[in-house]
């Protein structure tokens, strides 16, 4: 039987192979199949699969890091060999499927099709059929940011879309009574959707049910007075009159009226979501304000919206330029006399007093469905006169302003396009096959222009006006910044123009703000950044922040782990920033990055260390809660400030901020981060912060299992140490080179490294790196067979950590006794020291360690027979080996599991894999224990010459590693 592979997205997401449940663990795997699920069949590029994996800010080794979440994607589709589901493209990657194997693609041919049934009853069942294959909000459990703002957002609008045309063919049909049950769901699981009040209400009407229909408005108007401060719409309204009438008779159709909206955009793409909003509530009466930054689409949004809510607005559609931005806006007695002469009133009759004109005008607009589109508004006090006094019409206002203070009006703040929209609308301007030709420089097109719709607009007619130009040609002039707004102009269209009107109406202490502001080159800030900048107190501070926010020259981009608010610029208003920037960024900015040293300084002082701790300093205590959710929170901005400061000739602060986030980079397994600062900070440091940074680069290493280099690093740091005659840091260096020897198998050369380690750390009082020392002494003797030695040293360990109150260095002596104790045969003592160490490393934040505690505890558990829960543990341990790429992690995983697998063919393939890794490892000691699982496999296989073969291969290894506890192991299970 051929197979055949089903995805679900409509809902949580579902993977079937053959009608079989198909579980992803990875949460990586999940996002990165989600993402290539919402545009099936079409091309993915790979700059948006990394946003969606990591965000706005992915780091540089992100790419091949998607490279390998595809090929492991692959793998569990059983598509490595041949690519028929998942494709590569010069740009990206696609999965290619037919209809019937997304529920999405089905969802999409039924809502279509409904568009096009010839008569009710097939849009009904087709809509029925559509809203059916719906399991619960879409993507559930899917963990990406982006798309939950995008594709989520979009895809549950759909759903009630397609249930809101359902339900009105069925009542068109007379089904009143077959969807009342579904209704009340509805209204109960979306209170603030009108329209399932309206009908639901209808049903009731229509069935004779007037009471309940009454109550239903009742409830519906206490819901959205409650939750948005909002009356019922006109449709509610109009029903709850016809109930209360007893009729059920249309509204007769009025008069059209003059209709002064601009011409449509006929290019216009994206928005969905707003448009679907505004649309809707447009229809619905009221104030609706769109807001943003200059450039950011609102009057296209405006116009295209007033264009599809035409026919709910029969007597006319007025539209005002206000003229917000310019040197002079239109006073409001102005406007008023434009728009009375538009209601037909005379030049004469028009009353001279602003308060009679604004009389006037509400008194012709009351009781008449009059669209009101007022562009550019410059505040509350321009607009307010103009609005209707009735809800019988509805206002359509933008403006860069906020508008906070105008009453009962509905805001939809605009932001730049998501890409995809972004791209849509470029293709959709220039043509499809050109950018089609040429999809890279179409992407690095639209990052230039930061996906702001004017921008993109002023491109794309700067591509149309010159056929003979390559993309790439434009996407090269626009990639100098210093040119970029040179070529962001084309007849009235001029981008530097719309921003400076904003630059331009703020006060000189303001516009200084925006400047120094747009030279910091971090993705987002917290308020106090303007303090060291502007040589201001906080409170101060964050009111030219909020200033600059009013004025749509900065974003408000939410709050982050510690409470803070956190702002952001967009790239183009920070290129404009730069290019009106007179200041010199190394003298304006080195303040601001030594408050960030300051706090990431105090930070790290909190957080647990291993293999290196920076001598105490006497610093204020860090205040900005929790130390590693601070570090959570500014990490984008602290590698930002590393890597700006080193260009700006920093070298000193680069160096120091670097060395000071090495340890939470440690904590989080941010490796890659770790690796970029570090080299960077190699590259400026002053010679006396070398060494220091050599030790945190072997840590690293050592981390990576790339030993042999981390022993390099450990020799040069302790070199360097010893000629400053800096003690303290050369009992580190001792230590790490000791670490390494352990690792190496060369345990007389580690203990020695590691006496010579205790020697330093007694003389520099550091009696947190003796514990360091003790606990691996202690690992030392375990693995020789000293266990009541190895038992001494991780007591002491122990209670000495204790008595200091460091819960970093107390884990590991739990965690080694944890593993001295599964060498005793005390399998209940080990499982309750290393379930001690794993609840100790979850709450410290330190997902590597957590999960090598999990390798651990799922060795005691299996010589337990405690099978099941040493599969949950190597579970949860592999997700976090695949996600890093940690092969040494891996190859503990495979070994346990060999010796878990239900067929002899799965042990030996599992057994093999881990002995491959392992010899390209260059470990001893992993070497030997990988024979020794390998030679079990092949004894449950009946090959015991082989078995015994290996097994003798694997006591050499060991004993040559001084594993002598091991070897004792494997002679007792093997003889």
């Amino acid at each position: 039987m051929q197979r055949r592979w089903g995805f679900g997205v409509l809902g949580s997401l579902q993977v079937s192979d053959s009608g079989r449940v198909v579980e992803l663990r990875s949460a990586k795997q999940r996002v990165l199949l989600a993402a290539l699920l919402m545009k099936a069949n079409a091309p993915v590029s790979s700059y948006e699969l990394m946003e969606h994996l990591w965000g706005e800010e992915p780091s540089g080794s992100a790419r091949a890091t998607l490279q390998t979440y595809v090929m492991r994607l692959r793998q569990s589709l059983d598509d490595l060999a041949d690519r028929k589901l998942v494709r590569t493209w010069p740009t990206g990657y696609s999965i290619h499927l037919d209809d019937d194997q997304l529920d999405l693609l089905t969802f999409q041919r039924l809502r279509a099709e409904a568009r096009r049934a010839p008569d009710l009853e097939t849009e009904a069942r087709l809509l029925g059929e559509a809203a059916a294959l719906w399991r619960g909000p879409a993507l559930d459990q899917v963990s990406s940011l982006r798309m939950e703002q995008t594709d989520v957002q979009r895809l549950n609008e759909q759903r009630w879309e397609v249930l809101e045309r359902r339900n009105d063919a069925e009542l068109n049909l007379g089904r009143h009574d077959q969807i009342v049950d579904e209704l009340r769901s509805l209204v109960a699981e979306h209170p603030l959707r009108e329209r399932f009040w309206y009908q639901l209400m209808l049903a009731l009407h229509r069935t004779g049910q007037q009471a309940q229909a009454l109550d239903v408005f009742r409830r519906a108007s206490d819901v959205l007075a409650d939750e948005l401060g909002i009356d019922p719409n006109a449709e509610l309204r109009a029903l709850h009159m016809e109930v209360l009438a007893g009729s059920s008779a249309p509204v007769a159709a009025v008069q059209s009226g003059p209709s002064w909206l601009p011409p449509a955009v006929g290019d216009f793409s994206g928005r969905a979501d707003e448009v679907t909003r505004l649309t809707a509530g447009l229809r619905a009466g009221g104030t609706w304000t769109i807001t943003g930054s200059g450039g950011v689409g609102k009057t296209s949004l405006a116009v295209h919206c007033a264009h599809a809510v035409r026919d709910a607005f029969p007597d006319g559609q007025l539209y005002l330029n206000l003229r917000g931005g310019e040197q002079k806006p239109v006073e409001p007695a102005a406007a008023l006399d434009r728009l009375l002469r538009g209601l037909g009133v005379s030049g004469g009759a028009i009353p001279s007093t602003v308060e009679d004109r604004v009389d006037l005008y509400r008194d012709l607009l009351s009781d008449r469905k009059i669209l009101v589109v007022l562009d550019n508004a410059v505040n509350e006090a321009q607009v307010r006169p103009l609005l209707p006094g009735t809800t019988s019409g509805a206002a359509l206002v933008t403006s860069r302003a906020a508008l906070a203070g105008l009453e009962a009006a509905h805001v939809v703040p605009l932001d730049v396009l998501p890409s995809a929209d972004a791209l849509a609308l470029l293709r959709a301007a220039v043509g499809e096959a050109r950018c089609a030709a040429e999809p890279g420089a179409a992407q690095e097109i639209v990052a230039y222009c930061g996906k702001l719709p004017l921008a993109l607009r002023v491109a794309a007619a700067r591509l149309v006006a010159r056929p003979h130009w390559q993309l790439s040609k434009l996407a090269g002039r626009l990639s100098d910044s210093r040119r970029r707004f040179d070529e962001l102009s084309v007849g009235d269209l001029d981008v530097r123009a719309s921003l400076a009107l904003s630059y331009d109406g703020l006060d000189e202490s303001h516009r200084i703000a925006f400047r120094l502001l747009s030279l910091v080159d971090t993705p987002d800030f917290p308020a106090w950044t303007a303090s060291p900048l502007l040589g201001l107190d906080l409170d101060d501070a964050e009111d030219h922040v909020e200033a600059l926010v009013d004025a749509r020259l900065v974003d408000y981009a939410g709050r982050d782990a510690v409470g803070q608010v956190r702002y952001r610029l967009h790239d183009l208003l920070r290129a404009y920033g730069r290019e009106a920037a007179t200041e010199d960024p190394a003298v304006a900015l080195r303040g601001l990055f030594e408050q960030w040293l300051d706090l990431a300084t105090r930070a790290d002082v909190e957080l647990p260390h291993q293999g290196v701790r920076l001598e105490p300093l006497a610093l204020e205590r860090f205040d900005l809660g929790d130390a590693a959710d601070w570090f959570d929170a500014e990490w984008q901005n602290v590698h930002a400030v590393i890597t700006q400061a080193a260009a700006l000739g920093l070298g000193s602060l680069a160096a120091e901020l670097a060395v000071r986030s090495a340890a939470f980079c440690d904590l989080r397994a941010r490796f890659d981060d770790w690796e970029q600062i570090n080299a960077l900070a190699l590259s400026c440091a002053p010679p006396a912060r070398r060494p220091m940074l050599f030790q945190q680069r072997g840590i690293l290493r050592a981390r990576l299992h790339d030993y042999a280099a981390a022993s390099a690093d450990f020799q040069a740091a302790r070199e360097g140490f010893a000629a400053a005659g800096d003690v303290w840091g050369e009992a580190y260096a001792w230590y790490g080179m000791g670490w390494m020897h352990e690792w190496g198998g060369r345990s007389s050369e580690a203990r020695e490294a590691h006496r010579e380690a205790m020697t330093r750390f007694v003389a520099s009082s550091n009696p947190h790196g003796e514990i360091e020392v003790l606990c691996s002494l202690g690992a030392i003797e375990r693995r020789a067979g000293g266990l009541t030695s190895a038992r001494d040293y991780l007591e002491r360990a122990r209670r000495v950590a204790a008595q200091l109150g460091d819960q970093q260095s107390e884990l590991m002596a739990t965690l080694e006794l944890g593993r001295l104790h599964q060498f005793t045969g005390e399998l209940d003592e080990s499982a309750a020291f290393l379930r001690s160490s794993l609840a100790a490393a979850q709450k410290l934040g330190d997902p590597d360690l957590a999960a090598n505690i999990r390798l651990f505890l799922a060795d005691t558990l299996v010589r337990s027979g405690s099978d099941s829960l040493a599969e949950e543990q190597l579970r949860q341990a592999w997700e976090f080996f695949e996600e890093h790429d940690d092969r040494q992690g891996r190859i503990w995983v495979w070994r346990l599991r060999s010796g878990l697998a239900t067929s002899a063919d799965e042990a030996l393939r599992l057994a093999s894999l881990a002995l491959e890794q392992a010899r390209e490892m260059g470990s001893p000691p992993e070497f030997g224990r990988s024979l020794r699982v390998l030679g079990n496999a092949l004894e449950r296989a009946g090959r015991a010459e082989e078995a015994r073969e290996h097994w003798r291969q694997a006591e050499e290894a060991l004993t040559a590693a001084g594993f002598q506890a091991e070897v004792d192991e494997l002679r007792m299970a093997t003889s």
